[in-house]
């Protein structure tokens, strides 16, 4: 693949047409697995700032073998457990403008299941009516469907004109809920041209989430970078060559790095041997991936690409590559240039969200400065636009930490209490936020109390109800 320098890029930013900033999404992808790691890695609804992302795509869902749409983990998801689902539509309430996507498939959901479904009217029809159920019980703004990949990880050739039939199926009966219909799809040439008739399903998608990263990982046997921005570039052009509306595609950004245990240390650079995957992070606990969260944290030895456009970092026998607040610049310069609808990250919950090298959310709020929108600074999971009161909620939120827990200021009053969230005096299945001196009430799920001292509704066994 040829190569070309960051100037290149930047000259042709200017001497391209541009779109209005306002106009750019942002899709804020959510691993809700992780509330369940240690620490400060583990991530809440509470943890989402509602004002940094256009859009916050829940993720995951899957479907039965008959093409159910269900959910895959009831306790974190529903309200007789953690009510992950509710306390997320709560969110809409402060950003009235929010939209919140169900996610359906990922990669551990395969694809055979899907390919099956797509291939069956009976079947298609199920998952139709079964998820539009679901999303409209929940209060979600639409589907965003992730099926990794058609015609490919024991998926039919088939699959990429069954996978037409089936999104054009689901549009027809979304569009008489305004409800809005994304994909995620693979970004090379290579995989997209077997998966995808582009210009067939394009007509049928609110956006299409373009994965620019993956690129390279240890199983190829050397270092690589992530996402460089030529292979970016290049995927970028090849779906708009194939009649991809710039509208539509959505770049995709990595907010981790795929790291690496290098065969020589003395080796260092991109493209040298590996022995395999590097060492497992503190937050996300796998071999060859770090979060941005982890990364940001090691005092490793750090080196701009200036060729590919993104960094690399090493340390001992171990290298990680990986975008930063400088190379996403560059990634937002390219959905400008290339005057795309916008940009999406994996995911929300890898970024530094509490603020524990800087600033928090500095790769997301990159992202939002790039296309003009103004953010605040400053530590911790807040430091955004100021919200706009609305009517309060009423659907259950895992609670941030608050000075104290308790019952908040004199009798609620929040105008003398500090930002956080406190027990509702009198009922302890119910609490509040203080926000820059406005209140807004929540309520746990069904048989569940808000536990001051983890900052989550519990069960009530676990709590210390006063009343």
């Amino acid at each position: 693949m040829k190569l070309f320098p960051i100037w290149a890029l930047a000259a042709l930013c200017l001497c391209l047409g541009q779109v209005a900033s306002s106009e750019k999404l942002i899709n804020c992808y959510w691993g809700t697995w992780a509330n369940y790691r240690p620490g400060d890695g583990k991530f809440t609804p509470s943890d989402i700032d509602p004002f940094l992302c256009t859009h916050i795509s829940y993720t995951f869902f899957g479907i039965s073998d008959a093409g159910e749409f269900k959910s895959l983990d009831t306790w974190l998801d529903m309200d007789d457990g953690l009510g992950y689902i509710s306390q997320t539509i709560a969110l809409k309430q402060r950003n009235p403008n929010l939209k919140i996507l169900a996610v359906v498939g990922g990669w551990n959901e395969g694809s055979t299941k899907y390919s099956a479904m797509a291939a069956d009217p009976a079947k298609r029809a199920t998952f139709v009516s079964s998820s539009l159920a679901f999303i409209q019980q929940y209060g979600f703004d639409g589907l965003d469907l992730d099926w990794e990949y058609p015609g490919q990880r024991g998926g039919a050739e088939s699959d990429r004109e069954n996978f037409v039939t089936l999104l054009r199926e689901i549009k027809e009966t979304y569009d008489q809920y305004g409800l809005e219909l994304g994909i995620a799809v693979g970004a090379s040439e290579k995989s997209a041209a077997i998966s995808y008739d582009i210009p067939a399903i394009s007509q049928h998608l609110t956006f299409i989430n373009v994965m620019t990263y993956d690129f390279h990982m240890a199983l190829d046997g050397y270092l690589g970078l992530n996402a460089p921005l030529p292979e970016v570039t290049e995927s970028i052009d090849y779906w708009l060559s194939q009649g991809a509306p710039a509208e539509k595609l959505i770049l995709g950004i990595g907010f981790y790095g795929h790291s690496y245990q290098m065969s020589d240390s003395s080796q260092n650079w991109p493209g040298a041997a590996c022995i395999g995957p590097g060492t497992a992070g503190a937050y996300t606990r796998e071999n060859g991936f770090l979060g941005y969260h982890e990364i940001c944290q090691n005092n490793w030895n750090t080196v701009f690409d200036q060729d590919n456009g993104a960094p690399y970092a090493f340390q001992g026998d171990q290298w990680i590559g990986y975008d930063n607040a400088e190379s996403i610049q560059l990634k937002m310069q390219l959905v400008e240039s290339r005057n795309l609808g916008g940009a999406m990250m994996w995911s929300i919950e890898t970024d530094d969200f509490r603020g524990l090298c800087g600033e928090s959310y500095p790769l997301l709020k990159t992202m939002n400065r790039a296309l003009g929108k103004e953010v605040s600074g400053g530590g911790g999971s807040g430091g955004s636009v100021t919200p706009s009161p609305t009517a309060a909620p009423t659907a259950a939120t895992t609670p941030t930490p608050s000075p104290g827990g308790g019952s908040g200021g004199s009798g609620g009053d929040c105008s003398s209490s500090a930002n956080g969230h406190y027990m509702t005096v009198g009922d302890c299945n119910k609490y509040y936020q203080c926000a820059d001196g406005i209140r807004y009430d929540f309520q746990c799920g069904s048989g569940l109390y808000f536990n001051p001292t983890s900052n989550n509704c519990d069960w009530e066994a676990n709590v210390d109800c006063p009343y």
